[in-house]
């Protein structure tokens, strides 16, 4: 009988657990992309400036090899070409042509660092306030053999993807520079 009892306690009990347990929405468990890449844009934009404020102006025009961009236009590249990126295949608009070159601009510190800035602002938010479901529409990257077509959402990945290929590139250029490169930042 003890046993029988002891049984119908410890099933009561679970049963009364179990019932108890807050229920999870589909809405609690989803991923939040728009609010996760946000901090890891808001992220990417500190450790990039860090890089860029890393090389004294007057190396800005140094090159590793005499095939290759300087430290500036490196650096100035990131912003240029990942507004172009935003605008083109995440905004749908057409870029602006009138805009300085990677060599003008990556012969100045201070205007390397306001391009980067206005890039990531943008990028910011662009993506706080795009409508959830157009995060699914397909654009095309028509400078990429093939073609290939991606969702905007697809086309934010692309952009940190672009960002931190050449931020790597120009944290050799610090190294070989002799230059502390600044702290990993994990997103």
């Amino acid at each position: 009988m003890r046993k029988i009892l002891l049984f119908f306690t410890i099933a009561s009990l679970l049963l009364v657990t179990i019932s108890c347990k807050k229920e999870i929405t589909v809405e609690e468990k989803a991923f939040d992309f728009k609010k996760s890449f946000v901090k890891i844009l808001i992220n990417a934009k500190k450790y990039t400036i860090e890089v860029a404020e890393a090389m004294p102006e007057e190396e800005y025009s140094y090159k590793v090899s005499d095939s290759i961009r300087t430290f500036g236009e490196q650096v100035a590249h990131i912003g240029l070409s990942s507004q172009f990126i935003l605008e083109k295949f995440i905004k749908g608009e057409n870029p602006n042509e009138d805009q300085k070159s990677e060599q003008e601009i990556g012969a100045s510190k201070e205007e390397t660092i306001l391009i980067l800035n206005v890039m990531f602002d943008d990028a910011i938010e662009t993506l706080k306030n795009i409508d959830e479901n157009s995060l699914s529409e397909k654009i095309v990257i028509d400078f990429i053999p093939g073609k290939p077509e991606f969702t905007k959402q697809e086309g934010f990945y692309f952009l940190r993807d672009h960002i931190s290929h050449h931020r790597g590139q120009a944290i050799v250029y610090l190294r070989a520079k002799g230059h502390k490169a600044p702290q990993y930042r994990a997103f």
